[in-house]
């Protein structure tokens, strides 16, 4: 079976049910402008969207980056372990001990559910699926899944993800735990409990977004269901400026009217204001002497590193590429103008790929 098309043929939910119904077994790419994405199928199930044929970017590792599930010492290790040995970065995500397997198995599905999501709101595009098992012969995975739940499941967050952002509006609002004793029916998810165990002191929404190491949906998912559980409480401070939840959540809904890719850049750009105004209040930069020259402790560094990648997704969402250089994003207005200065002071080197579709920060 080969297919290939446009959205003026067939859908891609469409595609993916007809793979599916027909336990076909290959390889589906979707192309849509520079944006690309590939699926692998087993017997009609999802088993991967890693292409080792590309030199260029590994889509698992890049997730795992984006969420701070790997920090840059970790990237520093599994490319010289890569380089060493040449062993596949799934083998070494479990040999190494980075991820035990339940942990890793999360990360995998979740990644996987985050690039049907981002292939469905692509508004123009082409794909081809090519059969066979010659395809997927050397293709690693930790696990099959069906398509029809994943499609629903992307499906449901495109739809209420505008009232999530209704329900945690933005940075002026703090969360804590109430301390209280959980004796419901339905069960607290993994994703529930890593939510919940930050919030052992209050923090502010901007904090807790960026240190849970999950997609942003599923951390805005599991704050409303810990407060529907009354585990969490929510406050507003306005000292931190709230974003008025009305402003906000018609803005959303307007957006996935017309385009729902543009509901998913809405979410990246909030974060960019949150990420900005906390960058701007940051002007002391600790600094340590080592070997005559001074640098930006480690934990500083870390917290600017963070920072400085959503600023690149917030731009990849609005323009479908990363930046050719940092300063295109004070440019375009998503950061502060001073961000090259910045990113000299902690010594970062950014580097772009050829086609715009990953980069490098170190």
């Amino acid at each position: 079976m080969a297919l290939e098309g446009n959205l003026t043929s067939f859908k891609i939910e469409e595609i993916l049910q007809l793979i599916a119904v027909q336990q076909k077994t290959g390889m589906l790419s979707v192309v849509a402008n520079d944006k690309s994405a590939v699926l692998f199928f087993r017997d009609g199930k999802i088993v991967s969207t890693r292409d080792r044929r590309s030199k260029t970017r590994d889509p698992f590792r890049e997730y795992l980056t984006r969420y701070g599930c790997l920090g840059r010492e970790d990237l520093t290790r599994i490319t010289q372990i890569i380089a060493q040995s040449k062993l596949d970065l799934l083998d070494i995500l479990h040999s190494e001990g980075f991820f035990d397997e339940k942990q890793l198995g999360r990360h995998w599905r979740n990644h996987i559910q985050e690039t049907l999501h981002d292939v469905l709101t692509w508004d123009q595009c082409t794909y081809k699926f090519v059969s066979g098992e010659d395809i997927v012969g050397g293709v690693k995975s930790l696990g099959e899944y069906s398509v029809e739940p994943l499609l629903m499941e992307s499906m449901r967050r495109i739809d209420e993800f505008p009232a999530l952002l209704q329900a945690f509006p933005a940075q002026g609002i703090r969360i804590s735990a109430t301390g209280k004793e959980y004796k419901g029916e339905e069960p607290i998810t993994e994703s529930e409990k890593l939510v919940l165990s930050l919030l052992k002191t209050a923090r502010a929404m901007r904090d807790v977004i960026q240190r849970a190491n999950m997609p942003t949906y599923d951390a805005y998912e599991s704050l409303k269901m810990l407060k529907e559980k009354g585990l969490i409480v929510v406050q507003e401070d306005a000292r931190d400026g709230a974003i008025g939840e009305t402003h906000l959540g018609s803005r959303a809904i307007r957006r996935k009217r017309g385009n729902p890719m543009l509901l998913v850049a809405a979410s990246f750009v909030f974060f960019a204001c949150v990420v900005v105004g906390v960058w701007q209040k940051t002007d002391n930069v600790a600094l340590v002497a080592r070997d005559g020259v001074l640098r930006a402790d480690g934990a500083t560094r870390a917290r600017v590193e963070q920072r400085m990648r959503w600023l690149l997704e917030t731009y990849r969402a609005e323009n479908g590429t990363y930046p050719e250089s940092l300063d295109d994003l004070a440019k375009s207005g998503i950061a502060a103008g001073n961000i090259t200065a910045r990113a000299a002071t902690h010594r970062f080197e950014y580097r772009l790929t050829r086609d715009g579709s990953a980069y490098t920060l170190l």
